[in-house]
């Protein structure tokens, strides 16, 4: 558990240290670091920049090592999902919150992370599930006679 903690957390840091970095390399200048201004920048923009920064992290545990097979179709899901999920998430704010433009962007803050956390964990469930799955079958295939 406290492994499964650990990574979460590691992922959810590498994620924003990333997505800092490759926004102060977007068309913002740097004093709107902390925030995820939409006024100068698309959503499809901020869409772009989430997908790239998983595919940094997920680079990045590549080469060191760390990512496993197992953990490959996790991670395409994420890669695929957090990025649609961002508009919808914009959209909530604006229209469904009613937000102003002050609380706008402290909720756009929030997502920075909340998102890296939240798909860290979505991939360490669906991992942990995989696993467990896949050790009952294992007990389940070796205790049959043929």
């Amino acid at each position: 558990m406290w492994k499964r903690t650990f990574r979460v957390l590691v992922m959810t840091v590498a994620n924003m240290v990333v997505m800092v970095a490759l926004h102060g390399n977007s068309r913002q200048w740097w004093p709107k670091i902390p925030f995820l201004s939409l006024r100068n920048e698309s959503i499809a923009e901020h869409s772009r920049l989430l997908f790239n920064m998983l595919t940094v992290v997920t680079a990045g545990e590549a080469a060191l090592g760390k990512f496993s097979r197992e953990r490959r179709r996790p991670r395409l899901l994420m890669l695929l999902a957090l990025p649609a999920l961002l508009p919808l998430l914009v959209l909530f704010g604006r229209h469904v919150l009613h937000l102003d433009e002050k609380k706008l962007e402290i909720y756009y803050l929030s997502m920075v992370p909340i998102l890296p956390l939240g798909a860290a964990i979505v991939e360490e469930v669906v991992v942990a599930r995989k696993e467990s799955d896949d050790g009952r079958q294992t007990t389940d295939d070796g205790g049959q006679d043929s």
